[in-house]
């Protein structure tokens, strides 16, 4: 007998007409929550928005919150969902009104948070992307560039080895500073500026340029080390952590 699963999904056309759907479908194995979403828009209603690329939990595009956490949509199984062990301590986001959420036997669907949305569950990225770019997370390398300038040991790789897998998927926007201060550079930005001012490859120059920039009022000191970021993080990269690594190697007397 085919066992079925119900998924309350937020709805929003982009005019704030909030409304949440119900939607009941057969699991089949396997099944991750990007597929679940993909049946409802074959079977159900093509008009479902949301982001996805790789379903290899690579890219980091199906972000969003499933069962008020963020998480990526195509790493999460349909069938373990509600026994699976989930992060903690973390912030109650509203979106609309899901006061009859069945908790123990729905699977809530809703953007990711301290975003604005665009549609359904597609939200506007561009705030995220506007503060990764001022970090200018880039090797800057004359056009004759040749080796061994360019060449790195293993030691030297393994000190940004886990900064150097973020997927830039935006979960780490959950931070509650993210959510009060409009301005703030964000976890996954600063997470980034520390991978490359630990580059060994970088010029003093171009450390100095993107420090100068992450310790402007609304970048490293706007942390208030909530650690979410670090607790949501499907790549483990603890943004959380190389932040404290600036702060403790960059800015003094705090």
């Amino acid at each position: 007998m085919t066992k079925n699963v119900k998924l309350l999904v937020y709805r929003n056309p982009g005019n704030g007409d909030i409304r949440y759907e119900r939607y009941e479908l057969p699991i089949s194995k396997g099944m991750s929550v990007l597929e679940a979403l993909f049946y409802i828009q074959d079977h159900f209603d093509s008009t479902l928005a949301f982001r996805y690329a790789c379903r290899g939990a690579i890219c980091g595009s199906c972000g969003m919150t499933i069962d008020k956490v963020p998480m990526l949509a195509c790493r999460v199984q349909v069938s373990t969902l509600k026994t699976a062990k989930k992060s903690i301590n973390i912030p109650e986001f509203e979106f609309g009104d899901h006061s009859y959420w069945d908790k123990e036997n729905e699977i809530l669907i809703e953007p990711l948070p301290n975003m604005k949305v665009l549609k359904d569950l597609v939200v506007d990225m561009e705030p995220f992307w506007k503060f990764y770019r001022e970090i200018e997370p880039y090797l800057v390398r004359e056009w004759n560039d040749v080796a061994p300038e360019s060449k790195q040991s293993p030691t030297q790789m393994k000190v940004i080895e886990r900064l150097v897998y973020c997927i830039l998927c935006g979960l780490c926007w959950a931070c509650p500073v993210s959510n009060k201060n409009p301005s703030y550079l964000g976890p996954a930005q600063l997470a980034k500026a520390d991978r490359f001012i630990n580059d060994s490859r970088i010029t003093k120059e171009k450390q100095q340029k993107v420090v100068s920039r992450i310790i402007k009022e609304d970048g490293v000191p706007a942390c208030e080390k909530f650690f979410i970021c670090n607790r949501v993080c499907p790549k483990n990269i603890m943004p959380g952590t190389a932040i404290k690594d600036i702060r403790d190697k960059w800015i003094k007397n705090e």
